[in-house]
């Protein structure tokens, strides 16, 4: 099956309202579409993480099966993504210098992560068909920095 990813930019109805010349980042989420076998296995995405959002304001918990709910982000996304299938694997990794979070919301519920193995987040396992927003948080309130998400099958 052809793999399609659409990266498309949503700009919040108030900037454009406002006739905003600048479009922060709270307001912009990247939207990409994923089925079996994409292409580029892996998938990897550059952004800049951060927020004044406790992420638990966002997940309603501390704590979810995969880790704790820590670290601020915004109140948007930084992603949408949709999967077309269901995936028996699927892995987000987030890679920074900075200590980073990462916060899912989806299909069957929500899931954070601190630290794996590192400082770097990440969530894996099988994944639904279905439409999930994704947050990359900083564990520093007021902080940002930049990353990359990498996702594979």
């Amino acid at each position: 099956m052809k793999r399609k990813i659409s990266f498309i930019s949503t700009v919040s109805i108030l900037a454009s309202l406002l006739g905003s010349a600048c479009v922060s980042a709270q307001q912009i989420a990247t939207n990409i579409t994923l089925d079996h076998k994409f292409n580029p296995n892996p998938l990897v995405l550059d952004g800049i993480a951060g927020g004044k959002l406790k992420a638990t304001e966002i997940a309603h918990t501390s704590e979810t099966a995969t880790g704790y709910c820590d670290g601020y982000v915004n109140r948007q996304p930084n992603y949408i993504l949709v999967l077309r299938d269901f995936f028996d694997f699927l892995k987000i990794e987030v890679e920074s210098n900075n200590d980073a979070t990462i916060l899912v919301q989806g299909p069957g519920g929500v899931w954070c992560n601190d630290d794996s193995e590192t400082t770097n987040p990440v969530i894996e396992g099988q994944w639904q068909q279905g439409r999930y927003k994704i947050w990359i948080g900083t564990y520093e309130e007021n902080s940002t920095n930049n990353y990359q998400v990498i996702i594979t099958e």
